[in-house]
């Protein structure tokens, strides 16, 4: 990864996401699977015939791997907690499907409010430039809220992503009580109700209960990440075996070197090629870092890969967001403008951004 991620460390020129990666051929996972055993056996049958834990899940290739562990290895019965898409592809409704019936478990989904998704995503477009801000929190924050209310104890998560790929807490950890400090959601809330447009029972839903509430209520958040080795493209090949798909039939996209990484929605892929004028890298080099350290490509290989995709925002993703929000594609351009760093990107009398950087070797 590049050093313009935000909060990420190095040592001696490696990163802590492949620091932490090599961790794992030298962790005691034996001992971490008699420790997730422990935490089952604790919570398994707690509610008589009913459920043992819950999962957090989008129906994609991790959240195949997290109930395949779960349900089939560790004999857990649990309830699936999803939050829905704004535009499902139909190869991730196919897989949201899937998961329930290969695996036999109950879903519950929250669908989120239209109306205020599409003020909320012109908001968060222009002020953060994170459109996708009110579908993170609600990801972040239903599944804790209904096992809570449910009186479910324990609740599965899968990788912590600040120890996995790098970022500021990136401490290894099994506690996911503060998972809402990983930076995946920006902590602003009285910005959205400046202009009248939305009140605060319009966002509570929305709202990722603290480590307090957590601990107040005795459940106990985790990630699978710690308990068993993580790899996103093993987790893929796992998945295919019950029956995931990827979304090559469907739909072939632009900006990316798979098929087989966040395929639920087209326009939440937004918020991914946003990293790119921001910080210079997006969907291709975060990707192909997993690969590197997972030794299915060289650096050199990958190096080539996302010179060639990373740059590019795939034309649907256009047409979706502007399509929901009512945006003209000029006023898309014009807003994406300011978010293209003037370190990275030097833009032409034409408006075309170009990079100032070369891939793998820096500015030049």
């Amino acid at each position: 990864m590049p050093d313009t991620r935000p909060n990420i460390k190095f040592s001696d020129g490696i990163c802590t996401a492949c620091i932490n990666f090599e961790k794992q051929n030298t962790t005691d996972w034996k001992k971490r699977f008699d420790e997730l055993t422990a935490l089952c056996d604790k919570y398994r049958g707690c509610n008589g015939n009913g459920y043992d834990c819950a999962i957090a899940v989008s129906g994609g290739k991790d959240s195949h791997f997290q109930v395949y562990y779960m349900k089939e290895v560790m004999k857990m019965n649990p309830l699936l907690l999803s939050v829905g898409n704004i535009d499902w592809t139909q190869t991730g409704r196919e897989n949201f499907e899937n998961i329930s019936e290969v695996f036999g478990c109950d879903i519950i989904s929250f669908n989120p409010n239209r109306k205020l998704a599409k003020i909320l995503f012109r908001k968060a477009f222009e002020n953060i430039g994170s459109p996708t801000w009110y579908i993170d929190s609600l990801i972040y924050a239903f599944p804790i809220k209904m096992a809570i209310n449910l009186g479910i104890k324990l609740l599965v998560y899968g990788e912590d992503v600040n120890y996995v790929y790098g970022g500021k807490f990136d401490n290894e950890k099994a506690s996911a009580k503060e998972i809402m400090l990983n930076d995946v959601v920006k902590p602003i809330w009285k910005e959205w109700l400046e202009d009248g447009q939305i009140s605060e029972k319009d966002l509570e839903s929305a709202r990722i209960p603290s480590k307090e509430e957590i601990e107040k209520s005795d459940l106990e958040p985790i990630y699978l990440s710690y308990f068993v080795p993580w790899d996103s493209h093993h987790n893929f090949e796992v998945a295919k075996r019950w029956g995931f798909k990827q979304l090559l039939h469907e739909y072939q996209r632009e900006g990316t070197i798979e098929d087989y990484n966040q395929i639920d929605s087209i326009g939440y892929l937004l918020n991914q090629f946003m990293k790119y004028p921001k910080y210079g890298h997006s969907s291709a080099t975060e990707i192909g870092s997993r690969w590197i350290r997972s030794g299915l490509k060289t650096r050199d290989e990958i190096i080539a890969l996302v010179e060639e995709h990373d740059k590019n925002i795939d034309q649907g993703i256009i047409e979706k967001f502007c399509s929901f929000t009512g945006m003209a594609v000029p006023e898309f351009w014009k807003i994406m403008d300011k978010w293209y760093n003037p370190e990275l990107f030097q833009q032409d009398k034409d408006g075309v951004w170009h990079e100032k950087f070369k891939v793998g070797k820096g500015i030049v």
